[in-house]
């Protein structure tokens, strides 16, 4: 993801977990921000909207995180009603999401996945899952990027996307050239 570190918001209402996560997440090479439950997540992803939106696209989009980790249970807004918050807005949604959770029901289970998250872990989780989770996660985030910038791109060179599209259409021209030339002959 270029040479800027990812940004991942972990929101956990236990201050001993929260902590936790962010010192191993920091450790693995992530830039952590926090948040106590879903109300303040939003908060601050609302002011980073709002900063975002101050100094344009390309500045403004370092401040919103490259990936959330929520817990569910947790008091004013929970995990689910965060999620759901965070998908209808249309400059958050595309934010891959992480439910990280003690609620290990397969109903809860259930419930995590038709609402579309991208993957549910269960508290107490091996560091080594929740990492692997992580770095898949942002992965994906960084070939959506590298894939945006390559078709949005450079407006002097054409993107790859661009010439195949372009020799696309040429063969389609000369194929229905043929086409025409072969029922006319006939």
């Amino acid at each position: 993801m270029d040479n800027v570190k990812p940004l991942i918001m972990v929101v956990d209402d236990h201050p001993d977990a929260l902590e936790a996560l962010r010192l191993m997440l920091e450790e693995d090479g992530y830039k952590v921000i926090t948040a106590v439950n879903g109300q303040h997540a939003l908060e601050r992803l609302e002011a980073a909207l709002s900063r975002r939106h101050q100094q344009g696209y390309p500045a403004g989009i370092r401040f919103l995180p490259d990936l959330i980790v929520s817990d569910i249970m947790m008091p004013l807004m929970d995990g689910y009603e965060f999620y759901e918050q965070t998908r209808t807005n249309p400059y958050l949604n595309h934010i891959p999401f992480i439910f990280l959770t003690a609620k290990q029901d397969e109903a809860d289970i259930r419930r995590g996945k038709e609402l579309g998250v991208d993957d549910y872990l269960i508290k107490p989780v091996k560091m080594a899952d929740l990492l692997a989770s992580v770095r898949g996660k942002l992965r994906r985030v960084s070939q959506q990027r590298a894939l945006a910038a390559q078709v949005v791109g450079d407006t002097e060179k054409p993107s790859a996307v661009g010439v195949i599209l372009v020799i696309s259409f040429l063969v389609f021209v000369v194929l229905i050239t043929v086409i025409i030339t072969v029922i006319w002959v006939s």
